[in-house]
């Protein structure tokens, strides 16, 4: 994981969690057909993100970041073996 970023304290991973459910309310609301047919339901739909949207931010960025990186399964880090061109990514394969 990079340096500026951190894992979310239990607090924090409790808001963001809670912050994913309303976004997936707010989601499915809207693409519903009731939402389609009655404006007040798209409304109630559009509410939810922006509750979501409001409950994210009150987390810290590095902490939000952190959980992304840990959601998304990167690794924390290793070695590499090889030369130092290997290391820097310069033999890409290039067809001469």
């Amino acid at each position: 994981m990079p340096q500026n970023y951190r894992t979310p304290t239990s607090r924090e991973f409790s808001k963001l969690s809670a912050a994913r459910k309303l976004m997936q309310q707010g989601i499915e609301g809207e693409n519903s057909m009731l939402s389609r047919m009655m404006p007040t339901m798209a409304k109630s739909s559009r509410d939810e993100i922006r509750r979501a949207k409001e409950l994210r931010e009150k987390v810290p960025a590095a902490a939000r970041e952190g959980e992304a990186y840990n959601e998304a399964g990167y690794a924390k880090g290793g070695s590499v073996k090889g030369s130092g061109c290997e290391q820097r990514g310069l033999r890409k394969c290039k067809v001469v």
